[in-house]
């Protein structure tokens, strides 16, 4: 990614943390010898944790805006 912004650095963080856990939970830090399913998990885990943290920092920008703008929530 070129030139993240503070929000994708975020989500990436995010995603980063949530990498080693999966990464604890597979018991083997090798990634040569891991399954398929293995890999699957690992992808579907961090891109969720990335996107899963990129739409809780817009849920909580709209509700600050809100906020100020005194649009009901």
């Amino acid at each position: 990614m070129v030139d993240p912004n503070e929000q994708e650095v975020a989500a990436m963080r995010a995603a980063g943390d949530i990498a080693g856990q999966f990464i604890e939970t597979v018991g083997r830090s090798d990634m040569a010898t891991w399954s398929a399913e293995d890999w699957r998990g690992f992808i579907e885990a961090i891109c969720g944790a990335y996107v899963d943290s990129l739409v809780e920092q817009q849920i909580s920008i709209t509700t600050a805006l809100h906020k100020v703008q005194g649009v009901p929530g």
